[in-house]
């Protein structure tokens, strides 16, 4: 027996050497396996009986090695081993069979050297050499008990009846007892349980012992207590049990698979022993080797050899013990993973250059067709814009010039009206006063009639010069003045009036065309407030930059934007009855007396209208005053609808 931890035995068998018809083989030193020695001298005996003596007129029979990769129990060479070269050497007369051995623990190099023409090996062997020796199945045994040659060999994990161990995880990290490191079922099969749930079946077990099939066995090392769990072949406790060697009531099987007619086991089944032929061998060779295995009688013997069609199940095994030709993969290294996946590598490598060289592309193809989309929108929009304000532009001068010519046509018509009235009105005077009827409030009556008359007269006048381009004449006045003078006549019907500070602020202006526009603040400051019951509108004049600025303020609903745009936009209103000419014209006049308007929104509510226009020094002479009134409008052309920060702070 020899004890291993934490690895496989590397104690070697002794070989059978190759041996020639008639020539008895060296008997190995020392004897590790007497059974296998004596199936090699059964062997040696019947192959030199068979061709002691050929007949001198026979052609010399064809050599055929046979090797055998030992990882067998010596009940396999007693029963199958044997049986089958018996079988060959009777059957096949005219081939001359050489039987040798290979060490199980460099089976390349064994090959290499020996170049056999056929092999018997495990499964898991066989799998191994199908790549790397081109290793071809001719029959597989399948022994008597199996109904599935392609699941055949399984593992069974044993433990004392009386120990407390009820599961494989309840003996991690004990002793255990196996025949043989390298056996099919004897351990790798079991190894591939442990690694199925995950563990690690070379650290699974404190101490690994290994029999080498000597003595005392498995099942005496756990019975004795030296080793805590056992691993058996297939079938190897049915034939303790037949054997005598142990009762039932000894023993408690771990991880039972469900009974499917075979033996116990606690893994999965797997094929069991195969013979393959090698490159080696001529087509002609593997033929009759492979009829006569196939047709070998099983009256004496307790299997057949037949083919199996499924060693899937025995590669996965091996991938995951990671051995045979799946051993490279225990090697993780950058250099190992770069040699074993290449291909996959540069493939990835490739594909993600591929996907990195679309995204981009495409990034930038999104990009630019979303840029040039912008610009088109962009320009579409500018296009649009500009054709809505050219036609509304268009549409303003149809109605200003619509406007111009009926005011002009009304001008033309009400001045006779108008002179009329003035004419009646004086007659009246004249009647009253010669019939002595002429009372204090009936000549008071007509002086009002005769101020509106004069009124009147002058609103045409003014219309026609409008129309005639006629240019109007300036003079000093007082802004103030003006103001209270338009107050007047409407704060008794609009109450909500109140008049801020109204210094003296002299101008050169028309008067008439400034009460014009200080009436059309007041007049647009009613009506956004009508309705309301804080209605407030405030009336101010102050000195501003060298001049005088009237600021009309008040508290009605606030505008939106597009409307705040378009204030003194002629043809612009907010008012359902308004024609939208109002602060158009009173714009035109501002900038004709030399100064601007300016507009501004006071946060949720409100809105200040400002009238600015050039002061003048009331002691100095007319031309004098004539002079800087043209250099107000030369300065204050522009109609502004912001003002800087610090007018607004100064407002407010």
């Amino acid at each position: 027996m020899h004890q291993k931890r934490g690895g496989k035995c590397t104690t070697p068998l002794p070989l059978l050497p190759e041996w020639d018809p008639g020539i008895l083989p060296p008997m190995p030193s020392p004897i590790s396996n007497p059974l296998r020695l004596i199936t090699a001298l059964s062997l040696s005996w019947a192959a030199s009986a068979s061709f002691s003596a050929p007949a001198p007129t026979q052609p010399e029979p064809q050599k055929v090695t046979i090797a055998l990769v030992d990882t067998f129990s010596p009940d396999f060479y007693i029963h199958t081993y044997s049986p089958t070269l018996d079988h060959l050497i009777e059957t096949l007369p005219q081939f001359r069979f050489n039987i040798i051995e290979i060490d199980r623990r460099d089976v390349a190099r064994g090959i290499a050297r020996e170049k056999p023409d056929f092999l018997v090996t495990s499964g898991s062997t066989f799998v191994e050499l199908i790549d790397a020796a081109g290793a071809h199945q001719i029959a597989t045994r399948q022994p008597s008990e199996s109904s599935d040659v392609s699941r055949t060999l399984a593992s069974t994990f044993i433990v004392r009846a009386n120990s407390r161990y009820r599961n494989l995880e309840s003996v991690r990290g004990l002793r255990a007892a196996v025949s043989d490191l390298t056996s099919f079922d004897g351990w790798l099969i079991a190894e591939g349980e442990i690694a199925k749930r995950g563990a690690d079946p070379e650290k699974y077990f404190s101490e690994m012992l290994e029999t080498q099939y000597g003595i005392p066995d498995v099942a005496s090392l756990v019975k004795l207590g030296i080793a805590d769990v056992g691993v058996l072949g297939t079938c190897e406790y049915e034939e303790l049990l037949r054997n005598g060697t142990i009762s039932r009531r000894d023993f408690r099987i771990l991880e039972e698979k469900p009974s499917d007619g075979g033996c116990v086991r606690s893994t999965d089944r797997y094929p069991d022993a195969v013979f393959s032929s090698l490159p080696n061998a001529t087509s002609e060779m593997v033929r009759q080797i492979t009829v006569a295995l196939l047709s070998m009688p099983t009256k004496s013997v307790e299997f057949k050899w037949t083919v199996c069609n499924d060693f899937v199940p025995t590669f996965e095994l091996l991938r995951t013990l990671k051995i045979g030709p799946f051993v490279a993969l225990r090697d993780t290294s950058l250099a190992a993973l770069w040699e074993r996946y290449r291909t996959e590598i540069l493939l990835a490598l490739a594909f993600g250059l591929a996907v990195l060289f679309h995204v981009i592309t495409i990034n930038l193809l999104v990009r630019r067709r979303t840029r040039e989309l912008s610009e088109s929108l962009a320009q579409t929009k500018r296009f649009f814009m500009e054709a809505r304000d050219a036609r509304e532009k268009l549409l303003r001068l149809e109605r200003a010039s619509i406007v111009s010519q009926l005011s002009a046509m009304f001008a033309h018509e009400i001045k006779q009206p108008i002179l009329n009235i003035a004419l009646y009105a004086g007659s009246m005077r004249l009647l009253l006063r010669k019939s002595g009827t002429l009372t204090p409030k009936a000549e008071s009556i007509l002086d009002a009639v005769q101020g509106e008359i004069d009124r009147s007269s002058d609103i045409v006048e003014h219309v026609r010069g409008y129309a005639r381009h006629q240019e109007r004449d300036r003079v000093p006045c007082d802004l103030s003045d003006i103001v209270r003078q338009s107050a007047a006549m409407m704060t008794k019907e609009h109450p909500e009036l109140k008049l801020g500070a109204l210094p003296q602020s002299p101008i050169l202006a028309d008067p008439f065309e400034i009460q014009f526009i200080v009436e059309n603040f007041l007049r647009n400051a009613f009506s956004a407030v009508k309705g309301s019951p804080d209605a407030a509108v405030l009336a101010e004049v102050r000195p501003f930059r060298g001049g005088w600025r009237l600021d009309v303020l008040d508290n009605g609903p606030k505008l939106s934007v597009e409307a705040f745009r378009k204030l003194g936009t002629a043809g612009t209103t907010t008012k359902a009855e308004g024609l939208g000419f109002g602060l158009a014209i009173a714009r035109a006049i501002a900038e004709r007396n030399g100064g601007h308007l300016e507009f501004r929104q006071l946060g949720e509510r409100g809105l200040l209208v400002s009238l600015i226009l050039p002061g003048i020094d009331v002691a100095a002479d007319d031309e004098a005053a004539a002079e800087d009134g043209s250099g107000g409008r030369e300065s204050s052309t522009t109609d502004r609808t912001d003002r800087t920060d610090e007018e607004d702070g100064r407002h407010a």
